[in-house]
């Protein structure tokens, strides 16, 4: 036998369910099947599988049932069977290839821990983890993705929530050492165990311009309504204090309705970026509001009252409403499109 033993792993994702941002766990069924280089550890008698007197170690298959394709009578090996140095699977085989000599399935239904990354919430893409973990050295077991049988997942499955679709299939690998475990590479040398992991990677992507108008609308129209006080007259100062107030009202609670969608997390999202912008972009429209109420000032020659206007030679352009209008529209959309493509 050569060293070290090949697992080469499909997977095909037929359901995700209990997919939700208030939830700590969802449940996933798939099937994955390891391709390996060693004999299969399993004897088949009228149908049914007796233990060839020791269990497949080599990798931690946890939360399963098992189950065996029906291999054709040329493609059933067992530990025990010599097999040829020259030997070649039959060439009819559909289920193995290369060094790969014996094949086994499992079906899984189980829940499984989910870490959520908001970062980038509403338009966020969650990765679903699925580790498989050798309990051998690195040295004697490798995990790979199979490069015959590709990764697969169901375009439409019945349990996946609205809103959400799988993206693709990627994977990684880690490496754990154990320093409580030894292993003698060569007489005088000794070195800590090293465990592989292959831990693959369902992309779930969040249909995210749906829900950001969905959660947002309110606060980008209470912004709308603050950017009204400069379509007012500057004497009509009562109006615009009134629009003002509204706006930052209106700014608040749709801020509130937001993290009442969101679970609390300890990380600065997109939609935290959001609605921060919309509260500076409320305040700095009442900060200008008051910046033209000082334009002009009301004072009484021989009787009557006349506004003088006053000129902020800093603040030249943003004492003219018209101005100040686009000026802030302009700003609020470029800061916005800056935080979207962040």
């Amino acid at each position: 036998m050569e060293w070290p033993i090949t697992y080469e792993i499909a997977m095909e994702f037929q359901d995700i369910k209990n997919l939700d941002v208030k939830n700590e766990t969802f449940t996933s069924v798939h099937t994955y099947s390891s391709y390996r280089s060693i004999p299969n550890p399993y004897e088949w008698v009228l149908g049914k599988e007796e233990g060839y007197g020791e269990e497949d170690y080599m990798i931690d298959w946890a939360h399963s049932d098992d189950f065996q394709h029906n291999l054709k009578e040329s493609e059933l090996r067992f530990v025990g069977e010599p097999i040829p140095l020259e030997f070649n699977n039959p060439a009819d085989s559909i289920f193995f290839y290369d060094n790969m000599v014996s094949k086994e399935a499992r079906l899984i239904d189980s829940e499984f821990d989910l870490k959520w990354n908001l970062g980038n919430y509403p338009f966020d893409v969650q990765k679903l983890l699925f580790e498989f973990k050798a309990s051998s050295d690195s040295s004697v077991v490798q995990m790979k993705p199979s490069k015959h049988f590709k990764s697969t997942f169901l375009k439409n499955m019945k349990n996946l929530k609205e809103g959400y679709r799988i993206v693709g299939i990627t994977h990684r690998y880690e490496y754990q050492e154990i320093k409580t475990e030894l292993i003698q590479i060569s007489p005088d040398i000794k070195r800590p165990t090293v465990l592989q992991s292959l831990i693959f990677e369902l992309n779930v992507k969040r249909r995210g311009v749906v829900l950001f108008f969905k959660i947002f609308t309110g606060g980008i129209l209470s912004y709308f309504i603050s950017c009204m006080v400069f379509l007012v007259p500057l004497r009509e100062f009562e109006t615009r204090v009134t629009l003002a107030v509204g706006g930052i009202f209106g700014a608040i609670g749709s801020m509130a309705f937001v993290y009442e969608v969101l679970p609390v997390v300890n990380v600065f999202t997109k939609a935290d970026a959001i609605n921060n912008l919309i509260i500076l972009m409320v305040v700095f429209n009442i900060l200008v509001l008051l910046l033209q109420k000082g334009t002009y000032r009301r004072v009484n020659i021989d009787g009557k009252y006349i506004y003088e206007e006053r000129e902020f030679k800093l603040f030249k352009k943003l004492q003219d409403s018209q101005n100040a209008f686009f000026i802030s529209l302009l700003s609020f959309f470029i800061f916005l499109s800056i935080i979207l493509l962040w």
